[in-house]
């Protein structure tokens, strides 16, 4: 962790937000759009547009070694539209050399032209959305790829990049601990046959009250594994891809070592950051804001804020212990005094003895993270302190 307060420290992460699908998700709750491509080229003209005023009007400094193109499916557009977006941020603010450069894609949007167009912008980092390697499983949750696409999109990434990063989820309507495990198996034989997959991340189910597939599998439905056993799907997980040599980070993501994701780390560190286009959230100059999440009212006042906060010093403190926490090397006392002036020792004795007591976290006086059974229940925990 850092041991600079925020506000002092450069501006070092800049998420940028492509929100055209070639289909929408049944499950998804981002701000994502399916049969809007055409509308490409203007949304690329507001977001450049949004890139320089934000910038020019930014107090810290920026230094920008983390970009990520999140979507939405920034793999379908265009490559053009990318170069056009990345240039507009390198002309408006200063972008290291030693760039971590991310970009999403669907499995079934890389082709080898895109993919050598991708390599020639800069990008090297690459995170698909596989999310099941079932057609059934898929099926049910509205993904719009087969697993024979997911296999060769992933293989013609693995040929132009090193780090690749793939997406799983777990929780799903059909899917059984059994199936669950075929596909962790499959995963594990993937990450030997391709070197280049570097990182995993992986997510339990979480359906928005008006998600489109609580049409099909409404939430009583006995097509979801029930509640009590997802906790050994995490655990199926974790010892999977422990026993294949990734290493459980944060709660949700495993790496090789050295392969950590540095943007989402910015995010995980209480660091602040810069975000532009349709719904997306940022952390600048103390203040936490979002813009529409409306494709229309973005593309309209693609500098208003649909919220702001203005992060108070208790907020602060308060994120820095729940993100920190949710890191598995968790938080060292004498950096997050250092950072926040805060003791934690002394301000939550009383919640740290409580959970110490209960196994749910380890404290040495030093150091002190969640333990691996309290993982499971890392919500309740946090509840403790806030």
């Amino acid at each position: 962790m850092a041991n600079i307060a925020v506000g002092h420290e450069s501006i070092r992460s800049a998420y940028i937000h492509i929100p055209f699908c070639s289909h929408k998700c049944e499950f998804c709750d981002f701000a994502a759009v399916a049969g809007m491509s055409h509308l490409e080229d203007e949304y690329t003209d507001v977001i450049c547009n949004e890139i320089r005023d934000r910038v020019a009007t930014t107090a810290s400094e920026i230094r920008i070694n983390t970009v990520f193109f999140g979507g939405g499916t920034p793999g379908l557009v265009a490559p053009s539209t990318l170069e056009r977006i990345f240039q507009t941020l390198c002309d408006s603010c200063s972008v290291e050399r030693d760039l971590e450069f991310s970009m999403e894609t669907t499995p079934h949007s890389i082709t080898e032209e895109k993919a050598r167009a991708w390599r020639s912008l800069g990008i090297n980092r690459i995170s698909i959305g596989i999310e099941s390697l079932r057609d059934d499983e898929l099926s049910a949750i509205g993904r719009d790829h087969t697993r024979a696409q997911a296999l060769s999109g992933l293989e013609i990434a693995c040929r132009h990049f090193d780090n690749v990063n793939v997406d799983f989820m777990y929780g799903l309507p059909t899917q059984t601990i059994e199936s669950w495990g075929e596909t962790l198996d499959d995963l594990t034989s993937l990450t030997s046959e391709f070197p280049s997959i570097k990182h995993v991340s992986s997510y339990c189910l979480e359906l928005a009250t008006n998600s489109p597939l609580l049409s099909r599998f409404p939430r009583s439905s006995i097509e979801y594994p029930h509640d009590d056993s997802i906790a050994d799907f995490f655990l199926l997980l974790v010892q999977k891809l422990s026993d294949s040599g990734f290493s459980h980070y944060e709660v949700s993501n495993f790496a090789r070592p050295g392969f950590a994701c540095r943007h989402n780390l910015v995010y995980w560190q209480n660091l602040e950051y810069l975000a532009f286009g349709v719904g997306s959230h940022r952390y600048v100059d103390g203040i936490r804001s979002s813009n529409f999440r409306s494709l229309a009212k973005y593309m309209r006042e693609y500098t208003a804020d649909e919220m702001s906060e203005s992060i108070d010093e208790s907020t602060r403190i308060k994120e820095g212990l729940m993100l920190g926490l949710r890191m598995r090397q968790g938080i060292i006392l004498s950096e997050f005094v250092d950072r926040y002036g805060i003791d934690l020792a002394t301000r939550f004795a009383r919640e740290i003895e409580k959970l110490k007591s209960g196994g749910l976290i380890e404290f040495d006086g030093r150091h002190l993270r969640v333990s691996d059974s309290g993982v499971l229940v890392s919500n309740a925990i946090l509840a403790e302190f806030m």
